[in-house]
Parts: C-alpha cells; structure tokens; sequence
C-alpha cells in the first residue's frame, strides 16, 4: 500500500472516529428525563466517593449510565430475581448480571459450593480435579470442539481464540460484524481497514490502538453473505478468521437469517481461513452446550463465559484437537493467568451446570421466554405501540422503532429511538425494574423469574412506552 493511501485512509478513520463519538454525545444527551421516584440519598453519596478515587466512579462504563442519564444506584444485595439498593429501594432484575446470572442472583448451589471452596483455599496457582471436571463437562456437551482452556474473562478467550487462528493459518486479518462487541482486547477495538467501512461502525472506538492493529481487522455487516464474499475475493489469502456471535446481542437482538452461518462456514472452507463462534453470550443460554450444535454448525474454535461462571469471572476458549494443540508448552501460542481455573470460580462453574444438567431445566426457561413473549405482544397491542418483540429461547429484544420488520444488522440498529428508550428506563427504575443501561442489549431472564415477574414487567414496559410517547412529541416514531 503506498504511503500516501495509508496516511489518507488513517486521516479519515479518525475523522470519522470524532464524528461517531460527538453523535454518540448528541443522541445519548439524555432528553425528557423522568424525575427519579425513588430516594438515592445514600446512591449519591456512594457515587460521590466513588467519584474521586475510580474514573467516573465506576470500574466498567455501562454502570455509569452515560447512554441512558439519571443517576446510578448502589447495590447492596440481590437474592433470585430482585436486586436491593444502598437505599433500599427493590429492582426486579431484566438485565441478570448482563446475561452471566441464568440462575439468578445468589443461587443456594453456587453460594454453597463457593463458601465450601473458600474454606479450602481460593486461589493455589495449581491445577485441581474441579478445573478438569468442568472441562470434562464442556466438552461433552458440545460435539464441535475436542479440548477447552480456561481463562478469566470472554475479552481473554476471543483475544486468545483470535491468537491461535493468526498462528494456525499464518495469516493476519481477522473479519468481524459491524456493531458486534468482542471484548475490549486492542485487536477486538481496532478500527476497519477495508474502506468501504468507517470507523464509526465499530462499537468501542477506542484510542491507543496502533494504526498497526488498525489494518488487521476488516468489517461486514451482520447478516450480509454477499458483502463477506467480496472481501474474502479481495482479501481471501490473508484472512485468518472470520468472527462472528451466532446470535449478535451486543447490538440489541438481532437473530441470523437462514444460511448465514452456513455461508460463512462455506467461504472460511473455500478459502482456508477459520471460523470462530463467540459464544460468550449464548453458551449454555438454550441448551447445555454450545448454541453451534442446537444450529447444527460446527465452528473450528468456540468462545465461552458469563454463564459457565455460575456468577463468578470466566471465560474458556475451546476447539479442534489439531487448533488447541497451538497453546501446548513449546508450541507456537502463549497464554497463561494467575486466576485462571482458579477453584472458586471452578466450584462455583460445576455447581451451577449441576442445576443447568437437571431435566426440564431448558424447557422451563423457554417456558419463561414464551410468557414474556405472550405477555409483551398482549400489552403492545393494548397499548397500540407498535413495535416488534422478537425472542430465541429465553433471551429476547424489543425494537424502538415503529414496524414489524425485523432487525438484520448494526445499520437497522441505529434506526430506533435512543431518546424514547433513554425517558422509559428512567420511568422503568421508577417502577422497579431493572433494564440496560443500554438500548444496544437483549432481556436476559432467569430462572428466579416468575410468570407474576415477567407479567408485571410486561405491564411496566408497555405503560411507560406509551406514557413517554404520549407527554414527548420530539419523541413520537415517524411513519
């Protein structure tokens, strides 16, 4: 590439950058905000303190609420399907720990085994019988892959998966999904290299990713075989893997239209590259195992966490025999950690697949998704709000935008109304319901949820929509 084309393309990327985060400060500025109902006196106090001594006084930036306003709120317990704040003011949980908690809060298995553990020691630097039986475990429920490592977190497992596939192939470029969220790994926050992607389509921007980076990572939109085909045509030899979330929860709740997945297997095979499922979110959400196997698609290397911890930080990067063989001690890939496998999260890991393995458990929480789904529909059509409700298993989104069609890809993302969903998750706190501070993530429920939780949620949601676009006309949808 010659130098000029570069320095152009770097120029642009960057402009591009500052124009995506000063429309991100316009549209999530906070408009029409509802007045808190409910006393965050000690809140206050706990995010002031927070303040001086933590950057925003928050350790990870969704709690700061910075895309939806108000004030956050202090946790001071949370027990099945309720959280309690410093205030005492009583949530029911829609968001579950974003996704990790499918037990809900403080499980009776997950806190019994972690107090157990405790007393044994809580973290060796040693390998114990817990880590291999857990791994035993994974790799039982999920025909794909062959063997299992463990790590602390989903953004160490993608980065690492990322790692053995450049290693596998010899080759450089990864391709991931506009909009799609991978972890906050520099190669996972690197902007796009091909140019007919701009910079502001990648969720995270972040400076201090070296130009470097920068061009190793190329974008596609989510659900667009045509335009994945076109980069493999141009840049089919240096590919080493194609990322993708087999169902994309990071950009609200869009689903895979029929043969995305298999496209994609089809091209990776074509053209030597591999294909890699993060399955943080969805691993063990509708069946035990990994959602590749209920999709019958057999990737070469699988992502996991959040709900493989039982509450507790995890991540695990799995795979074919031939591809994990890379992070054996003197071959090609290095990965270690301290707290790896440690033995709190290993028990906390193996109580919860315990409850997970028991009969009925995945038809109870579909039986849940199928209540919300009843419930939702029900009261939109009371309300007229029109707006589509879609759900896979017990995990499901709500889009803000008027219409039936569904969301394909980051583009139609960006077409619902931050403003209308800012003014309803304050109303939605008010009424003791916790949702994302985001517009851009599902509804995770639980097994602690009742159907007298979910109805009642429904019956919040539906008002607090309708109220909010009865007192804002600046927020009315357009036809």
């Amino acid at each position: 590439m010659k130098v000029d084309e570069a320095r152009c393309r770097s120029c642009l990327a960057r402009a591009c950058m500052r124009q995506r985060l000063a429309h991100r400060r316009a549209v999530h500025k906070p408009t029409n905000q509802v007045k808190s109902m409910r006393v965050l006196h000690k809140s206050n106090q706990c995010f002031e303190r927070g303040r001086r001594v933590i950057p925003d006084g928050v350790s990870s930036p969704m709690r700061a609420f910075a895309q939806v306003g108000g004030q956050p709120f202090c946790v001071a317990s949370a027990k099945g399907a309720v959280v309690r704040d410093v205030d005492g003011n009583e949530y029911i949980d829609m968001l579950n720990g974003f996704g990790a908690l499918i037990l809900g809060h403080a499980p009776a298995p997950v806190v019994e085994a972690i107090g157990a553990q405790a007393a044994l020691g809580t973290v060796y630097g040693f390998s114990t019988e817990l880590e291999y039986r857990l791994a035993e475990r994974i790799v039982a429920s999920t025909p794909a892959i062959d063997q299992v490592r463990f790590v602390c977190s989903g953004t160490e497992a993608v980065m690492t998966a990322a790692r053995i596939a450049r290693a596998h192939t010899a080759r450089s470029l990864l391709v991931k999904f506009v909009g799609s969220y991978h972890g906050h790994s520099d190669v996972m926050l690197a902007t796009p290299a091909n140019l007919n992607a701009s910079a502001d389509q990648t969720k995270g921007v972040s400076r201090g990713i070296t130009e470097a980076l920068n061009r190793e990572v190329l974008l596609c939109e989510y659900n667009d075989l045509n335009q994945l085909q076109d980069l493999f045509a141009k840049h089919g030899d240096d590919i080493a893997a194609v990322l993708v979330e087999p169902i994309a929860t990071n950009m609200g709740f869009v689903r895979p239209q029929p043969g995305f997945h298999e496209g994609i297997r089809a091209l990776c095979d074509q053209h030597g590259a591999l294909f890699i499922f993060d399955e943080v979110v969805t691993g063990f959400r509708f069946r035990l195992g990994g959602v590749c196997s209920k999709m019958d698609i057999k990737p070469d290397l699988v992502t996991f966490g959040k709900i493989i911890g039982g509450g507790t930080p995890i991540g695990a990067f799995a795979g074919r025999r031939d591809l994990m063989k890379h992070v054996q001690i003197g071959q090609s890939v290095f990965q270690s950690g301290t707290f790896a496998a440690n033995p709190l999260t290993m028990a906390a890991a193996n109580a919860a697949l315990d409850v997970l393995s028991q009969p009925g458990f995945y038809e109870g929480m579909d039986q849940r998704g199928a209540w919300l789904e009843s419930a939702i529909q029900r009261e939109f059509a009371s309300h007229d709000i029109p707006f589509l409700f879609t759900r896979y298993g017990a995990l499901s989104g709500i889009a803000f935008r008027k219409g039936d069609s569904q969301m394909h890809s980051y583009r139609d993302v960006k077409t619902q109304q931050y403003g209308l969903y800012q003014a309803v998750h304050a109303r939605m706190l008010n009424a003791g319901f916790i949702m994302a501070p985001s517009l851009e993530e599902p509804v995770f429920l639980s097994a602690a949820h009742t159907q007298s939780h979910i109805e009642r949620f429904a019956g919040a949601l539906a008002g607090s929509i309708a109220a909010v676009l009865a007192e804002s006309s600046d927020q009315r949808l357009s036809a």
